[in-house]
């Protein structure tokens, strides 16, 4: 009973009828690429100048042939044609003025309303702009959310609760996204967490059949469409997951990345097609989930037998029907374009090659963006 007090257990929310427990079969085999993908496609995108340069891509939006980067690190949202072409960014919006912002929190793209909706920091605020990057509205909003993302009629965000000054605990709220000025729907909330820690990626995201979102320090995928949750998928990691290992309420920050650093506590970057899920957690591993028969894979990496370039873990997209991204780094680039310097050519293979010296030192970094079966 003790015990049990002084933990965090974790159990699936039957909040939908269609709750599935989903068992993680890990890998060292490396699948190929083409079992799980149709085609790919490189998109380079172009650095003409300063204000094209983005620090990091924390989400990119793709609608009627423009690609949207959300660089929160940058303070700024850029535009770039399908070509990976660079045509205009927020850069000059930042100011206290009425169409301005102090800071860009996350994005979403409305692409059948042709409208770009912006969440900013200091004051808490939504910008409607047009798929031009022209300020058409500006809503105030009493709350702030960490991530947000967009379907046909609502607006979705993650917000951290706070408790004793720390941040402990996650909600999902929904809005409808012509009433933005009303206070949201909490359609999932709970207080667990370590005040300090974030994964990388995203962990509410926007695909073809809806959105789906994870709350940290909870293993479940949400699959919402419509304002409500339509069914949600447990994910069982075994020893490498919270189930097996709860956290002991009161712990800090350096106390759990000392004792969890192998385990997965948070669900990243979701994205798929009818059939498969893909995901990340804050460790390097991909996971493909099969949505009809419920059976999960953990590996570390994709097959080259497509594209020669893989990463850990993907970029957190909007706007693809089926689609996954990596955003390869210019550095990387230019430490294989070394490697063949010193090395010589002959031993690296010719597309790679290719796909090295069409990046440039310094600018921006190189789309991959994949279609999944």
């Amino acid at each position: 009973m003790l015990c049990a007090l002084a933990c965090w257990t974790y159990s699936p929310r039957l909040l939908s009828d269609n709750a599935q427990d989903v068992v993680v079969h890990f890998s060292d085999d490396t699948p190929r690429a083409s079992s799980y993908f149709n085609s790919f496609r490189n998109i380079p995108l172009s650095a003409p100048s300063d204000e094209a340069v983005f620090k990091h891509a924390e989400r990119l939006l793709f609608a009627r042939g423009r690609i949207f980067v959300v660089d929160r690190v940058g303070n700024k949202i850029l535009m770039f044609d399908e070509k990976g072409d660079f045509l205009k960014s927020t850069a000059k919006m930042i100011g206290d003025g009425d169409h301005a912002y102090r800071r860009v929190i996350d994005a979403a793209v409305d692409a059948e309303g042709g409208k770009l909706y912006v969440h900013c920091d200091a004051p808490y605020q939504m910008m409607i702009l047009d798929l031009d990057l022209n300020v058409k509205e500006v809503i105030p909003m009493d709350y702030y959310m960490s991530e947000m993302t967009i379907d046909d009629g609502f607006v979705y965000g993650l917000c951290h609760h706070t408790k004793e000054k720390k941040n402990i605990g996650y909600s999902l709220v929904a809005v409808p996204k012509d009433r933005l000025d009303e206070a949201p729907d909490t359609l999932l909330s709970h207080d667990k967490g370590v005040a300090g820690l974030l994964a990388g990626g995203k962990s509410l995201n926007a695909c073809s059949d809806g959105v789906y979102a994870s709350l940290a320090f909870d293993n479940t995928i949400y699959h919402i469409a419509h304002g409500k949750i339509l069914n949600q998928y447990a994910i069982d990691f075994g020893e490498k997951g919270l189930r097996a290992h709860p956290i002991p309420e009161g712990m800090n920050r350096e106390q759990f990345r000392e004792q969890y650093k192998d385990i997965n506590w948070a669900i990243t970057n979701v994205c798929g097609s009818d059939s498969i899920l893909m995901f990340n957690t804050n460790l390097t591993t991909n996971y493909i989930l099969n949505k009809h028969t419920g059976e999960c894979k953990g590996v570390k990496a994709f097959g080259c037998d497509m594209s020669k370039w893989t990463m850990s873990h993907f970029t957190p997209s909007q706007g693809l029907r089926h689609g996954m991204v990596y955003a390869l780094s210019p550095f990387i680039f230019s430490e294989f374009k070394k490697f063949v310097q010193e090395e010589g050519a002959k031993l690296v293979d010719p597309e790679m090659l290719k796909t090295a010296q069409e990046s440039k030192p310094g600018g921006n970094p190189m789309l991959i963006v994949w279609e999944i079966k």
